[in-house]
């Protein structure tokens, strides 16, 4: 089962969010007990391989808006590739849906674009792009391998025909209930690019993470 990895944060969060913030977040954060190991570059598992294990649906609750319209400078992000850590992943956005709730793409191997915030190109704001780290039925995932980037490493989004180079300032191993998710969503200030996946320790009992990972990188 999928498992949700972000209880208590809300009482850390002393700002207020946008909307779908909250529900991004706890969405984006989720992970699940890896028990087979497959190749982390975004391939799909082959058909037939493990059984499926059933994920939990979303808890947290946002209010639905409509995402912003890609400006001149903007582009929907398509796909994410960090060449020092042999990662490359197709993206695909991800919003609040009808019910409250927000969703990531089910298999590790897609990363999400968190719609109602940033797009790579915009002059401010936040670009976050999350996933899980793995799922029983796929093993681990690619942003698995955010753990192996240093500082200096390039990240490239593509966006359509055009393509995007980040340079990572940090990566940050963040305990859940000290994950900042007004910086982490925030829309302005200095543009940059956000990519979170779950990290630390598994607790069987708990069934999730106890850290998250968070690559920072700028564009460059």
């Amino acid at each position: 089962m999928v498992a949700a990895l972000v209880a208590g944060l809300f009482a850390s969060w002393l700002s207020s969010p946008r909307p779908g913030d909250a529900a991004a977040l706890g969405t984006a954060l989720r992970g699940a007990a890896a028990v087979t190991t497959t190749p982390v570059d975004g391939t799909e598992p082959a058909a037939g391989s493990a059984a499926a294990a059933a994920a939990s649906s979303p808890t947290l609750q946002a209010t639905p808006a409509e995402p912003p319209a890609p400006g001149p400078t903007g582009a929907t992000p398509t796909e994410l590739t960090i060449a020092a850590a042999g990662l490359r992943m197709p993206v695909v956005p991800v919003g609040v849906a009808a019910d409250g709730e927000m969703a990531l793409p089910p298999t590790p191997a897609r990363a999400g674009w968190y719609r109602y915030g940033a797009l790579p190109g915009d002059p401010q704001g936040a670009v976050v792009i999350a996933g899980h780290l793995d799922q029983p039925w796929y093993g681990t995932g690619p942003l698995a391998r955010l753990n192996d980037v240093s500082p200096g490493a390039s990240v490239v989004v593509r966006t359509g025909a055009t393509s995007r180079r980040y340079v990572v300032t940090e990566v940050q191993r963040v305990r859940k209930t000290r994950l900042d998710l007004a910086t982490l969503f925030r829309v302005d200030g200095p543009p940059s690019l956000h990519i979170v996946t779950c990290g630390g320790r598994f607790d069987p009992v708990a069934r999730r993470y106890d850290e998250n990972v968070v690559l920072v990188a700028r564009p460059v």
